[in-house]
């Protein structure tokens, strides 16, 4: 980038024919003074996250990206091609060819208007006055969209410059620069995505994010127009760049003609041409596309070095050397055997996400931000990632066969042309998916041997057996047949331009003929996504397995979308994190659709002073509610709420109080403070305001009736309110009142769920902005999360919590933990407190200080843990917060290593928790170690996957992989 901030280009670039690297290629194809249009190719970035090779090389179908272009212009005009080179240049020229004519940019990040104006530096260029062609050297642009964009500037008179636009379906545009267009339908210019992220009016930004047309960088112009225009353009913009696109604005402003090639999701093309390149993942997509499109491969080789650059890039090399391993795991296990050695075959890679702050924000209307990172395996020994294959078959069904045997089933195979995996036109948005999806998962799981909630109720009121708790449906939402068929069955939700027609071509049921996957992996389940790494996993394989083409955005919402099916109804945070998280940045990530997930800062994590234990409590499903004090029950019977009800009335609440507010549909809550909370993290006076008059709004208590009601009353259709008030009861709950007496509610305590969204959020950025309080920060945060107050001086001398009390002998797991609540007088959490109208209106509080709101995922045993812990080690020593989902499951201990130790905690938590409460998990602590993004390969044969491995293995080994 320049440092001369607003200078113009032509005073900050002098035009030098020594740049150009190899003067006597000038000749090729006749020279440019014989050239009717002249191609020049943009390629003197890296592209970091590709290695050390350049971007512009990296293979596709046995030939350099860039070449690809190079070789369509030259298919319609025998013609030069200038090519704009800077780093690693020897080996881009040695890559693409001798025959064409290379120049060296002097500044490889001063944008591309700084790199198209050098072009100009070949002699003969500006005497000679051709057409240029301006295109990026990370593209594909097919021979048909040459001649196309040629015939629309050449049509008639000749036109002052020519672009190439697409037409976008939400949220493909995102990441791309918008087209602007005035009343009369002309370009007016061109805004950068930087530039909109730098908006600070929330509305305008979303509305300029929003706009469905985007630039396609491919450019017409003459070489006489295009040095007048980019000599005269400055570098004022959030990136400090020489923007390309900027000469639209310029050309308007003299009343130029300005043309537009604009393909559409009809367009043939489409796919290849919006398939941008900035990840090593989308290599692997666009290598996808080009094969089922039938273009030319080289040999395996060069196809298994491309495949295992792109999984290795943005990882350490102990994670890729576990991939190799797992990958190896897959060949050696009897069930690869089922694969056709000659057929193509998809590997499909996710790892799970650590949350490390803010939890529950990414529900519907809300739209909170989370700060989160990828997961991975540390070293070659390490399983913390799902690796997949897949290949299609045609038999008829579709087949699961997990490594891990806690995954498999009695039967291995479903029918693949079941009718309850086809979703009918009318599933197209993700309310009526849960539906859908729900009905499919349920149907799969009693077709697997589950048992109903009706059957579970008959055999209750029968006084027959209950099956185990892990053979009902209600508790088996998530296993591993549920995901992947609802990842199947969301992808035929898309139905419009070329890649809906591709999806409905192979995955209708005509002509869907099966598949086969065969998976390894040991994500922690509980609180680290691992269900949703194996429906990010399945989506990036079929998408290179099918040539779908789907885009990170888009397979992101599809993501989302399948796990509405499993009864998850949150946003895509940890779907967003898992496909575009980077390696060892904890990365605050919006969940809000309308900003495409973008990343709103990365910040760093004080790992020097604090460390992480992960800590596993009880399956939050299926044995939580015995570890709640009462507050969760069994099954949904007449009282309180089953775990997963709950989750499904705090997931779907912001919503209906959205609504029940009259919210515009254009506007989230957490708009009402993004402002205040990305500068500084602290509230101002008239943003607190708004929020409190808007909880005002909201009723402490509702009965689910009245509330239909009401909303039935201000107009909301059966359409919106039937999945909305689907899946939970009125709940009956406890709370702790002012004067001491504990009261019993039954219904909804709306404000304080939409409180506690606001409270979390004011309470994290403090964190985020404040690390000296770490530990006090993530103790205010928990108290919305918690079942119940706990007093730590309430508890015995810190040494008597290793050893047995006299009072807690002859009694046993849920019972003893009941006694201790009693012994140490803990009181149900009063989630109302401060939320009366009275001290809302004074605003004495400020919003991090509000005492009450609740999530209601908290659980006594975990409050019960987090009374010893501070107990023990100090209140501000150490800290506990469920972790995700909550309910159960692992959960976090924060711990100020300046003061105690990790393996300190470990040892107080096995004598004084597991051991005391006869806890036996599986595994009971977790270290989660960063991993690199989701991704998605395809080999020509699946023959060639030891060379795949061989090849990871060799990058495992390096200290970059190319």
């Amino acid at each position: 980038m320049s440092k001369d901030i607003g200078v113009q280009l032509g005073e900050v670039l002098t035009l030098d024919s020594s740049a150009v690297l190899n003067p006597g290629a000038s000749e090729c194809y006749g020279g440019v003074s014989a050239a009717p249009w002249v191609l020049v190719l943009l390629a003197a970035g890296r592209g970091s996250r590709f290695g050390t090779a350049p971007k512009c090389v990296q293979q596709v179908r046995g030939r350099p990206l860039a070449r690809h272009t190079i070789d369509a212009f030259r298919d319609i005009a025998p013609a030069p091609c200038i090519v704009l080179v800077g780093y690693a240049r020897d080996e881009v020229m040695a890559e693409l060819g001798e025959d064409n004519i290379y120049v060296e940019s002097a500044n490889s990040v001063g944008g591309t208007a700084w790199a198209a104006y050098e072009a100009l530096s070949v002699p003969g260029v500006l005497e000679a006055d051709p057409l240029l062609l301006i295109s990026m050297g990370d593209r594909v642009i097919p021979e048909v969209i040459l001649r196309r964009l040629h015939e629309v500037h050449t049509a008639g008179s000749e036109a002052a410059l020519s672009l190439l636009t697409a037409s976008h379906t939400a949220p493909a545009q995102h990441g791309k620069g918008r087209i602007l267009r005035g009343a009369d339908g002309g370009i007016v210019g061109i805004i950068e995505q930087r530039d909109i992220d730098a908006v600070v009016d929330p509305p305008e930004r979303q509305r300029l994010d929003s706009i469905n047309e985007a630039n396609c960088p491919l450019y017409l112009a003459r070489a006489s127009t295009l040095h007048r225009l980019l000599g005269a353009l400055t570098n004022n913009n959030a990136q400090n760049q020489y923007y390309f696109t900027d000469i639209v604005a310029a050309l308007v402003a003299e009343k130029g003609e300005i043309r537009a090639l604009t393909v559409t999701p009809d367009d043939l093309d489409y796919p290849v041409l919006c398939a941008d390149v900035t990840r090593p993942p989308d290599l692997a997509r666009l290598e996808s596309l080009l094969a089922i499109a039938g273009s030319s491969v080289g040999n395996g080789a060069a196809s298994v070095a491309a495949a295992a650059g792109v999984i290795a890039a943005d990882r350490s090399p102990g994670q890729t050397a576990s991939i190799a391993a797992q990958l190896r795991e897959l060949l050696a296990a009897g069930d690869v055997k089922v694969l056709d050695p000659a057929r193509p075959v998809a590997i499909g890679i996710s790892g799970g996400r650590f949350r490390i702050a803010f939890m529950h924000p990414d529900m519907g209307r809300f739209y909170g931000p989370a700060w989160q990172m990828p997961t991975g395996a540390a070293d070659a020994e390490g399983r913390g990632q799902l690796a997949l294959l897949a290949q299609q078959s045609d038999d008829g069904r579709i087949h699961h066969l997990p490594v891990q045997e806690s995954f498999r089933e009695k039967v291995t195979s479903v029918a693949a042309d079941e009718p309850a995996m086809f979703p009918s036109a009318e599933v197209d948005c993700l309310t009526k998916y849960e539906s859908f999806g729900t009905h499919l998962a349920e149907h799969l799981l009693l077709s697997l041997g589950y048992f109903s909630d009706g059957e579970i109720r008959a055999r209750r009121e029968a006084g027959l057996p209950l099956p185990p708790n892990a053979l009902w449906v209600g508790n088996s939402m998530r296993r591993p047949f549920a995901l992947i068929c609802n990842a199947i069955a969301s992808l035929r939700t898309l139905r419009e331009g070329p890649i809906g027609n591709r999806v409905q071509e192979c995955l209708c049921r005509d002509r869907f003929r099966g598949l086969r996957i065969i998976s390894t992996g040991e994500i922690p389940q509980g609180g680290f996504s691992s269900s949703s790494a194996l429906t990010v996993a399945v989506k990036n394989a079929l998408n290179v397995l099918y040539g779908f083409g789907l885009p990170e955005d888009t397979l992101i919402h599809l993501a989302c979308q399948a796990e509405y099916g499993t009864g998850v109804r949150a946003g895509s945070l940890d779907q967003a994190t898992e496909q575009k998280g980077k390696y060892g940045q904890g990365a605050l990530i919006s969940s809000n659709p309308r900003d495409n997930y973008r990343v709103l800062g990365v910040f760093p994590v004080p790992t020097e002073r604090v460390a992480f234990v992960f800590p596993y409590s009880v399956d939050r499903d299926r044995e939580a509610w015995r570890w709640s004090a009462g507050v969760y029950a069994d099954a949904p019977t007449a009282g309180e709420l089953t775990t997963a009800e709950m989750r499904k009335l705090t997931g779907k609440a912001t919503e209906l109080a959205a609504l029940l507010a009259g919210l515009p549909a254009d506007r989230d809550l957490f708009t009402l403070i993004e402002e205040d909370m990305l500068d500084g993290g602290v509230v101002k006076p008239a943003t607190q305001t708004t929020v409190y008059a808007f909880l005002r709004s909201l009723p402490l208590l509702i009965s689910r009736e009245v509330l239909h009601q009401r909303l039935v009353a201000s107009g909301a259709t059966y359409a919106t309110l039937e999945p909305l008030f689907s899946g939970w009861r009125d709940p009956l709950l406890r709370r702790t009142a002012g004067n001491g007496e504990v009261v019993t509610e039954r219904g909804i305590p709306l404000r304080a769920i939409v409180g506690y969204l606001f409270v979390e959020m004011a309470r994290c950025f403090r964190l985020l902005n404040d690390h000296d309080r770490w530990i006090d920060h993530v103790t205010s945060s928990q108290r919305g999360d918690c079942s119940f107050e706990i007093d730590p001086a309430n508890l015995p001398e810190p040494a008597d919590l290793l050893t047995e009390m006299a009072w807690e002998r002859g009694i046993n797991g849920p019972e003893r933990l009941t006694e201790w609540l009693r012994q140490c007088r803990a009181t149900p959490f009063d989630y109302n407190r401060d939320l009366d109208n009275e001290t809302l209106a004074g605003g004495s509080r400020a919003l991090h200080e509000l005492r009450g709101g609740a999530f209601f995922r908290g659980l006594a045993l975990l409050d019960l843990a987090e009374a010893m812990l501070k107990r023990y080690f100090g209140a501000e020593n150490v800290a506990l917060r469920v972790n995700a989902a909550g309910q159960g499951d692992y959960f976090q201990v924060h711990i100020d290593t300046g003061k105690v130790s990790t393996e300190a905690v470990k040892e107080f938590l096995d004598r004084a928790f597991y051991a005391r409460f006869g806890l036996r998990p599986v595994s009971r602590y977790v270290e989660p170690h960063p991993g690199g993004g989701a991704v998605g390969v395809r080999l020509d044969r699946a023959e060639l996957l030891p060379q795949l491995i061989s090849e990871l293995e060799t990058c495992a080994g390096l200290t970059s992989c190319g």
